[in-house]
């Protein structure tokens, strides 16, 4: 009678484990699985070094401090130059607002194996303004062919410099998310805390334009090149209103190398590396 027991409680615990392994599979089933996401931003780029090679100098500026005017040209987290000429449905106009300070855009697919894990491709466009080049720096290395190493104003050398139609981030990111506050509807769960990685290359836009007791050089063109990429890791806190939409907030800091810049006529090269913090607020659509 006791194996007759085991038994028949044996088999219940069978069958509750496989309804409930069902019950998870249909779950998996029910998830959205693929994230399309728009953001706006604010980036915070932290001082860098400035290498300028041409005819016979080779200079470096220390510490070079810049902003990034991420609200220009409409003070605003909202995208007023995009979204008030589209509603007019003047399209020309809108499609120029995509020199928006800052922007990005994500492309994110889950595993159904392992709903936790996400592979994607990220697009940042965040922009570095050199907007006080009064500012006194250490400026050393090869002047007129000679040893130099002083402190002076980065507008002796520099009028203008920009990366003003972006830095250009085209990244593979990883990601894992925590699926909490699980319903029905919403298997993967209402909020969704975060963790990405991304690497890949950078696309600058550079402008350049040096100081009137040098030759008249100036630049403005994307620059493209193999020593041109960048890393980036974020942390960050996704809400699902539905099955199919969603709003996220995320922090991430990222390292732009930009040692792939070069004069248009061959004649120099500029060079730069910095960090940058970003908060970012976007929103989430799911299916």
């Amino acid at each position: 009678m006791r194996s007759i027991s085991s038994a028949f409680a044996a088999s219940l615990i069978w069958i509750a484990l496989a309804l409930s392994g069902c019950a998870g599979q249909q779950a998996v089933q029910k998830m959205t699985l693929n994230y399309v996401e728009y953001n706006r931003g604010k980036s915070f780029p932290t001082r860098s070094d400035i290498c300028l090679d041409w005819d016979d100098h080779l200079l470096r500026f220390h510490g070079v401090r810049f902003s990034d005017d991420s609200f220009f040209p409409d003070n605003s987290i909202i995208p007023n130059a995009f979204l008030r000429p589209l509603i007019q449905l003047r399209f020309s106009d809108a499609l120029k607002a995509f020199t928006e300070p800052y922007y990005g855009y994500r492309l994110m697919h889950f595993f159904r194996r392992n709903p936790h894990i996400g592979l994607g491709i990220e697009f940042t466009h965040h922009k570095l303004f050199l907007n006080d080049p009064r500012q006194q720096v250490r400026i050393s290395g090869t002047f007129q062919g000679k040893s130099f190493d002083q402190s002076q104003p980065a507008s002796d050398f520099i009028d203008y410099l920009s990366v003003s139609h972006g830095v250009n981030h085209l990244n593979l990111v990883v990601t894992y998310r925590w699926m909490l506050a699980q319903t029905a509807s919403i298997p993967d769960g209402r909020w969704q805390p975060f963790v990405a990685t991304g690497f890949g290359p950078a696309f600058p836009h550079l402008e350049l334009k040096l100081a009137q007791d040098f030759p008249q050089w100036s630049e403005y063109a994307y620059q493209a090149g193999w020593r041109n990429f960048n890393f980036s890791a974020g942390i960050g806190m996704r809400f699902k209103f539905s099955p199919y939409l969603g709003a996220y907030l995320e922090y991430k800091f990222s390292y732009s190398h930009l040692h792939d810049m070069h004069f248009h006529d061959g004649s120099g090269d500029l060079s730069m590396a910095f960090d940058t913090h970003h908060l970012m607020w976007g929103i989430s659509l799911i299916f």
